[in-house]
């Protein structure tokens, strides 16, 4: 594009023949300027006049003859005009633009980039690009839309009669200056930026001071040369100090004269020579040297005050930042002879800039995506938030804007209960800040927990002036806290409870801790020991065998606990502290955790001394009524078989011994039923073991059982190799005889019995089973206890349901088992087992 203003044709093309008009420069020196153009004039324009220094940046920088910026407008969907470049009055018919009528305008906005003009006829299609070929003669134009962190902000439109720069280079600079333009417009919203700004400006004008300063020292320095000399020593130091150098560039002699602080500054030593301008290019960045001598040509010329940032290289390579600026010394005929000016490194000053803008930046993000509402505000009578981070909407319901707009919003979320405190707090707060946690009821009526901390920030006579604070939503924290005091509660009033539980339990209760050692025990536990007080020493409750034995260490009920193993109703014996025993009935048992981490273990003593004396009495008269009942039996079965035997005995006088022989017969099973019940009950049960040949022994019992099985087939089933067990023959054909009896008696007449044998695993598993109704199942759990009878008393069974309790404590004498399995509508089955190889106790003891 062109310009009419022939100030900006100078300027493309550079002074004293550096550039021609109509040769664009190259396109990273071209962009560079324009961006570094526009936003100086962006800087200068503040934000009142950003709009008009938009289009006089985009006039000059894009050579166009006619800039004109629009926004969008609220209410309808339009372009409305807001600052403009050259076109004068001829701009009123495009002082609003429909974003749905033809315009190049409204493309750029909808489309989101920019629009090129078409040739011919298709302009006179749009509203704006015909109107500025026909009206204003500019048949090229562009539409750049400005927009910022993905939003419009406005649309560009520049035109001109002839386009002086190349497309792409065009286009590239219209892109940059959209973004910056963009960010131009949207700078008047974030404050922060605004202070770092006029932080900016006050030390430019730090600086302007300092360079006025240097300038009033350089123009009396012309008149008095003697002063000069004087002051030269003072004002090295002081550049030395400030890092700052000046210089003096004598145009017609190409002569260049720099301070004692300009050497160090490009790298160089006081000794390098002779200095020209060639020689000083010659350290300036190759990227930034045009800029620079462009500079410089425009203050030679007079277009614009030189100042200028750029970059040097020093002959080490690093790379340094320089602002120079400077003033032109002329002839009387306005010819320029001196360029006196001051150059200043300000590297790390850049840098720290940089620095704080990346921390600024850093810091924003973390503010916006924290989950706690970070904030500051000002204080006084003026005062409000400053900022709020957009974590406020979940933590009261209310977005930021809702608090800008009120700075009191958050008084009336207070909860009732704790205005009092919230309000006393601020009265403190001015003098030291603080935390607080109280209740709010959020937008919708739901109660929070929120824990603030509040730093307060000071000018510099020590006033508050400003408050930085973090809000936390603790509600869960809270809720927990209640909870877990609760939980603490009950679990004292549960600790108490059980506490006395034990305490005024009657049986003796010993809690150990996972080492063994003894940690609480209850006054019935004393009391068994005899002793009166908590023992000293952890014997205090040694138990011992019934027969006076000490247990070994590894055999002690609170060892087995402490293995994990569950020692039940096992009987021993407790030596009291006088010497005496007592027999006592001990259960033992692991103490463990939810995840099953062993804790301790507990030990229950129950003094059962008068129980045994009972038991004995009781095993005596059975034994004097099993004796002295077996000693008549016995004689009556002698006589009745006698009588039944004698051929001269009439047939009526042996039908009627034959009765008397089966019932004498029947009260001698009885009775050694009780016998048996009585040595089972007492642990005295005899046991010669011997190798028994299983599947002989099952052989035999079912040939001598032949009359008594009469009218039910026997099957014997062997399965698979059964080895030799160690057993008593005697008592396992009591087992077999026992559990075949019952067989006959409830069994299927029409179904046959089955008694099979097979190995499993380490035992011999015996099996017998038989046909017809099944076992209701009420009565499984109670079919091998003492005179259970279930189904035989309903089918009035003789007997007195003593077999199975005696078949269960002879399978038990052999540490073996024995359990029945009955399904509806099945057949029931009585399994028992004896172990491979191992000899049984001589007695269940």
């Amino acid at each position: 594009m062109n310009s009419d203003d022939g100030g900006r044709g100078a300027e493309r093309g550079g002074p004293s023949g550096r550039g021609r008009r109509g040769e664009p420069p190259a396109s990273d020196g071209a962009l560079a300027r324009a961006v570094a153009d526009a936003s100086l004039a962006l800087l200068r324009a503040g934000e009142g006049g950003t709009p008009r220094a938009i289009v006089a940046a985009a006039s000059r920088l894009l050579h166009a003859d006619i800039a004109c910026l629009y926004e969008l407008a609220g209410g309808p969907r339009a372009l409305m005009l807001v600052a403009s470049e050259g076109g004068g009055g001829a701009l009123d018919a495009l002082q609003r633009l429909p974003l749905d009528a033809p315009s190049l305008a409204a493309e750029a906005a909808r489309a989101g980039v920019v629009q090129g003009a078409p040739d011919g006829e298709g302009a006179a299609a749009l509203l704006d690009a015909g109107h500025l070929r026909d009206r204003c003669g500019c048949a090229h134009a562009v539409a750049i839309p400005i927009a910022f962190a993905g939003d419009l902000r406005a649309v560009l439109l520049c035109a001109a009669a002839q386009p002086t720069l190349p497309q792409a280079e065009m286009v590239e600079i219209a892109g940059a200056l959209s973004s910056l333009f963009g960010m131009a417009l949207a700078a008047a919203e974030p404050r922060a930026l605004r202070a770092r700004i006029e932080e900016l400006e006050q030390e430019k004008r730090a600086l302007e001071r300092t360079r006025e300063q240097l300038n009033a020292a350089i123009a009396k320095a012309r008149k008095t040369e003697a002063a000069l000399r004087l002051s030269e020593d003072s004002l090295a130091r002081a550049q030395k100090i400030a890092r700052l150098g000046n210089w003096d560039w004598h145009i017609p002699t190409d002569e260049l004269f720099w301070s004692e602080e300009c050497y160090p500054m490009l790298g160089l030593s006081r000794d390098a020579g002779a200095l020209t301008y060639e020689r000083f290019l010659a350290c300036v960045h190759p990227e930034d040297r045009e800029g620079l001598m462009r500079a410089v040509d425009l203050a030679l010329q007079g277009e614009r005050p030189y100042c200028m940032e750029y970059r040097i290289l020093r002959p080490s390579g690093e790379e340094r930042l320089l602002h120079t600026e400077a003033g032109v010394v002329r002839a009387d005929d306005g010819t320029p002879l001196r360029l006196i000016g001051t150059a200043l490194d300000v590297t790390e000053q850049r840098r720290a800039e940089q620095a704080l803008r990346l921390s600024e930046e850093r810091l924003r993000l973390i503010a916006e995506h924290a989950s706690d509402v970070i904030f500051r505000m000002r204080l006084g009578p003026e005062g409000g938030y400053e900022y709020i981070s957009p974590a406020v909407l979940e933590h009261t319901g209310h977005p930021p804007e809702a608090w800008y707009e009120d700075p009191q919003l958050f008084l009336t979320l207070i909860h009732p209960e704790d205005e009092g405190r919230y309000f006393e707090f601020v009265e403190q707060m001015a003098a030291a800040g603080g935390r607080l946690t109280f209740r709010i009821i959020d937008r919708s009526g739901r109660i929070r927990w929120i824990s603030t901390h509040i730093t307060i920030q000071r000018d510099e006579h020590g006033n508050p002036v400003a408050g930085i604070g973090i809000s936390r939503d603790v509600t869960a924290e809270k809720l927990a806290d209640e909870e877990r005091e609760q939980l603490l509660r009950q679990l004292s009033a549960e600790r108490s409870w059980l506490t006395a539980v034990i305490e005024r339990s009657p049986v003796g209760i010993l809690l150990l801790d996972q080492s063994g050692a003894q940690i609480a025990w209850n006054h019935r536990a004393q009391e068994l020991a005899g002793i009166d007080a908590p023992p000293a020493q952890a014997g205090a409750w040694c138990l011992y065998s019934l027969d006076g034995q000490p247990l070994p260490d590894g055999e002690q009920p609170s060892a087995s606990a402490l293995r994990g193993e569950v020692t039940s109703s096992r009987e021993l014996a407790l030596r009291r502290a006088d010497g005496g025993t007592l027999a006592v009935l001990v259960s033992a048992g692991p103490i463990v955790d939810g995840g099953g981490k062993l804790l301790g273990a507990v030990v229950v003593f129950d003094d059962i001394t008068r129980l045994k004396e009972l038991e004995r009495l009781k095993e005596e008269w059975t034994s004097v009524v099993a004796h002295d009942l077996k000693q008549p039996v016995t004689t009556i079965i002698g006589y009745a078989t006698q009588i039944e035997r004698k051929p001269q005995v009439a047939a009526a006088v042996k039908t009627r011994a034959g009765h008397i022989l089966a019932s004498a017969k029947r009260l001698g099973r009885m009775v050694s039923d009780l016998t048996d019940i009585s040595q089972i009950e007492s642990r005295r049960l005899a046991i010669e073991s011997a190798p028994v040949d299983l599947p002989a022994l099952l052989q035999a019992v079912v040939e001598r059982m032949a009359g008594e099985t009469e009218g039910h087939a026997v099957e014997v089933e062997i399965r698979g190799e059964i080895p030799v067990v160690c057993a008593d023959a005697a008592r396992v054909e009591q087992v077999l005889s026992n559990l075949i009896s019952n067989a006959v008696k409830y069994g299927d007449p029409e179904t046959p019995i089955r008694a099979s044998l097979e190995r499993r695993g380490d035992e011999v598993q015996i099996s017998i089973r038989n046909g017809g109704r099944e076992i209701p199942a009420e009565d499984l759990p109670l079919l091998f206890e003492r005179f259970f009878r279930g189904r035989a008393r309903e089918e009035r069974a003789v007997g007195l349901g003593l077999g199975l309790y005696i078949a269960k404590g002879l399978v038990e004498a052999h540490h073996g088992r024995i359990w029945v399995e009955s399904p509806k509508g099945g057949c029931t089955t009585f399994h028992f087992t004896l172990p491979v190889g191992a000899a049984p106790r001589r007695d269940a003891a």
